[in-house]
């Protein structure tokens, strides 16, 4: 593998997120007292909790290590991870967004762990989508540890006030029931588009037939200059230009400022993730009561695809303790604990019958978002894509200049897919 080195290794790091991975060889040289695994975010009380079960599982087996468990905020940890990179202390197990594991791989950060994956029985269970997208040619980088679809939130006693009785199947529903909520309630909007966001955008561009970029060989071509691409463009921005069904300010709105709109009452609507229900709920204890959600609908009534977003395991390349970290990796995401951390943060696991497990039917937020994990896409597999996503915010940027009057759907497409191509296409 050829190693990226100068701006590539900035272009992972804005990504704030690392990959670890795990190779052969033995620990027997190595001090085995200790095991560092680094974890994204702030730590939350279940998340801890639930670690610290991990660790004492994982010491039925290894007594004399300590897990030594280090939270990096999201935002920090393009630094974390790019000292351990230069040669700093790193881990020897850590947590990553996979949209970044193919970066990290490229960087040569994280340990070839396809020997181990192939050995692992509950691992072939996995969802191969999510394996196949933490490889980098052909090679195992990083293991799926919990997935996550993005949906609908909406207020039920909102929609009943409005007459409606069933949540929308079809982009016209969409509207309609935003103008219906409006039209009774004028100090508040239909929804919470965030429109600084690429990946609810996708279940529309995906619904109307369209592709983000296909790629063959080396060579990729961007999708958005295409007639269902431009439908779906033309669909998310007029919701704020033509139909004002979400204010002027949405085109700058990620999805955070979406589901605050919503859960602070200011929105009939939003896009959210399964996974946004406790911040929900923490800045409106009471919307549990009148809440509900449903898939982001199709053109035609059919759920929308949408990204299978959530997190990679993997072992640091300069771990001396890769077998420790494999151990430690198995016991974190074996099906028994997948299942229990998935129910403790809101996400899914990532096992083939788990995931299509009926324990969701009957949950009134869970069970939209079970319904659209069946139908699930990736964003191109390849380590260039994080430039694209997270530096150059190319999706973002083409949607929030037409919301912003400053381009045309057909400018904005046509600028947006020659800019991609000349990312992923750079030698």
């Amino acid at each position: 593998m050829k190693k990226w080195r100068g701006p590539v290794a900035a272009v992972v790091a804005s990504a704030a997120m690392l990959l670890t991975a795990c190779g052969g060889g033995g620990d027997e040289a190595a001090d085995t007292s200790k095991l560092t695994v680094w974890m994204m975010g702030e730590g939350s009380e279940a998340q801890t909790a639930f670690l610290a079960e991990v660790e004492a599982e994982f010491q039925q087996k290894h007594p004399d290590t300590d897990v030594v468990v280090q939270y990096i905020p999201w935002l920090e940890a393009p630094k974390k991870f790019q000292a351990a990179l230069a040669g700093g202390e790193g881990p020897d197990v850590t947590e990553l967004g996979n949209t970044e594991t193919q970066g990290w791989a490229a960087q040569e950060a994280l340990a070839d762990i396809s020997d181990r994956m192939a050995g692992w029985a509950e691992g072939r269970d996995i969802l191969p989508d999510l394996v196949k997208n933490a490889q980098l040619e052909g090679k195992q980088y990083g293991v799926p540890w919990y997935a996550g679809v993005r949906g609908i939130y909406y207020r039920t006693d909102w929609f009943a006030e409005a007459g409606i009785n069933t949540p929308p199947t079809t982009w016209e529903e969409l509207l309609a029931a935003g103008k219906a909520v409006q039209a009774k309630r004028p100090d508040a909007y239909g929804i919470a588009l965030p429109g600084n966001s690429e990946l609810p955008f996708y279940s529309f561009l995906w619904a109307a037939g369209g592709e983000i970029a296909t790629g063959s060989g080396t060579s990729w071509k961007s999708g958005y200059t295409s007639p269902e691409a431009q439908s779906a463009v033309k669909f998310w921005t007029e919701m704020v230009t033509v139909h004002k069904i979400a204010p002027p300010a949405a085109a700058g709105w990620n999805e955070v400022d979406a589901r605050t709109q919503f859960a602070t009452g200011k929105a009939a609507m939003a896009f959210a993730g399964s996974w946004q229900q406790g911040a929900i709920k923490k800045d409106n204890p009471d919307i549990e009561k009148v809440w509900g959600t449903f898939p982001i609908p199709g053109p035609n009534g059919q759920p929308a695809p949408a990204f299978a977003g959530g997190s990679d395991i993997a072992i640091w390349e300069d771990s001396k303790v890769k077998d420790l970290a494999w151990d430690y990796t198995t016991i974190l995401l074996n099906k028994k604990n997948a299942q229990k951390f998935a129910d403790s943060v809101g996400f899914f696991p990532v096992y083939q019958d788990l995931v299509g497990s009926e324990k969701y039917a009957g949950d009134k937020i869970m069970a939209a978002f079970a319904t659209t994990m069946k139908s699930t896409k990736l964003t191109p597999m390849t380590p260039k894509w994080v430039e694209v996503s997270r530096n150059r915010t190319v999706t973002q940027a083409m949607n929030s200049s037409i919301m912003k009057g400053q381009k045309t759907v057909e400018q904005a497409t046509a600028d947006a897919a020659a800019e991609m191509e000349s990312i992923l296409n750079a030698q």
